[in-house]
């Protein structure tokens, strides 16, 4: 069987090996910090703030991270962001051991804000790692990025009830532990001082004459949204119109989850590797969804809004590394990491009083009409076919960065 091209790299192997553990141990822990939560102290209210703690730092501290990446050695904020993830989730497990939820949690949302430099750091550095195989690689990174949101509590939550909850947190950080073997000594330089210096003013005015960086951030706030909309309308729909309860909405989960880990696949279709397609795909599927209800038709929808969502995202981070500069480069991916969970937390508060006034159908329609206009409002915003740009290549070359009719290919493509 042949390696997929963008692994063929050890550094990269070890990136996104080191990743996937890391990520997946820091959800691992959230189902038993809730349910203990839950269960000590009887306050949805702080039920809701703990399961807000999961979310809060992306929105406050991603772009920060990001800044940051770009000013220090890129490598070096990865390793003391596993360390301090490591640390802080032998401190939950100890919390929880000691039956103290509450400081449990808090010592989680450590490890959520101490792992919150990593990604922009790694995605900033993909270029130079994977040279020619950057859209690979970067695929691969943003579905492990995406999927560990589902897979990490997924996995956590098959351990309530099996073991000690204080053995989660635990495991959890054995998950970490194996991401600091994986990562070992991988180099990435930060950019150069002269060019962090020329470019201190550099992100907003990126923004505001780079039409195909503001239209990818445009594209991850939506489709973000949209899962948002989609995954809080699956309860309503499961107790209203489906009559399956529960049951029904941890399948309707479980495929929305399996979908989004589907995405590698799907990604190898050209198609998909087209900015546009894909958010016409994924406006498709979800109004399938909301028409048909139930049966088949609308489960098969739900695999394919994972799976192509995750396609999305992997064409707005492509087109982002290929179009912002090395040195702002970790600065606007943090920014999308910021515009990623605050375009879902707003979504998610949005969302209960839609989906009363308008229904869950049309609710779900008109979220998949505002994808369908920013797909056709990303074509008219291109460059032009044949605009090339050049990003330093993981051997030193230059690389040709294509943009196509929806923006940007990236390199070697």
């Amino acid at each position: 069987m042949a390696v997929e091209p963008a692994l063929r790299r050890p550094e990269v192997r070890r990136v996104i090996t080191s990743h996937a553990f890391a990520a997946v141990g820091m959800g691992l822990p959230w189902p038993v910090l809730l349910l203990a939560v839950e269960q000590s102290t009887s306050s949805q209210l702080l039920l809701g703030l703990a399961g807000a703690a999961r979310l809060a730092p992306y929105v406050a501290l991603s772009w920060l991270s990001g800044r940051l990446a770009d000013r220090r050695e890129r490598a070096l904020i990865v390793r003391i962001s596993l360390w301090a993830r490591a640390v802080a989730l032998l401190v939950a497990a100890a919390a929880l051991a000691a039956s103290n939820p509450l400081v449990a949690v808090v010592a989680a949302t450590g490890a959520i804000v101490a792992g919150t430099p990593a990604y922009p750091a790694l995605a900033a550095g993909m270029p130079r790692l994977a040279g020619a195989a950057t859209e690979r690689a970067t695929s691969a990174l943003v579905t492990v990025e995406v999927a560990s949101f589902v897979v990490g509590p997924a996995v956590g939550g098959l351990f309530v009830g099996r073991m000690p909850p204080a053995w989660v947190p635990l495991i959890g950080a054995i998950f970490v532990g194996v991401a600091i073997v994986a990562f070992g000594r991988t180099a990435m330089p930060a950019p150069e001082a002269s060019a962090i210096h020329a470019a201190e003013r550099g992100v907003w005015s990126l923004l505001r004459r780079d039409p195909c960086a503001r239209q990818a951030l445009a594209v991850v706030a939506v489709v973000n949204a949209l899962l948002s909309v989609l995954g809080l309308l699956l309860l309503q729909l499961a107790h209203e119109v489906w009559r399956s309860g529960d049951e029904g909405f941890g399948l309707a989960t479980a495929l929305l989850g399996f979908g989004a880990l589907g995405a590698p696949v799907v990604a190898h279709s050209r198609t998909m590797r087209s900015g546009r397609a894909a958010l016409l795909t994924l406006a498709g599927a979800a109004a399938v969804f909301a028409l048909l209800p139930g049966g088949p038709a609308s489960f098969g929808a739900l695999a394919v809004i994972g799976a192509v969502a995750v396609c999305c995202e992997n064409v707005a981070t492509s087109v982002l590394q290929a179009t912002v500069p090395d040195e702002l480069r970790a600065s606007v991916l943090g920014l999308g990491d910021t515009v990623m969970v605050g375009a879902a937390l707003l979504a998610a508060v949005a969302t209960p009083w839609l989906g009363v006034h308008l229904g869950p159908a049309s609710l779900l329609l008109l979220v998949a009409a505002g994808t369908a206009m920013l797909a056709l409002a990303w074509s008219a915003g291109r460059q032009g076919p044949d605009s090339v740009a050049t990003l330093p290549g993981g051997s030193g070359e230059e690389l040709p960065v294509h943009h196509d009719e929806v923006g940007v290919r990236v390199p070697g493509v």
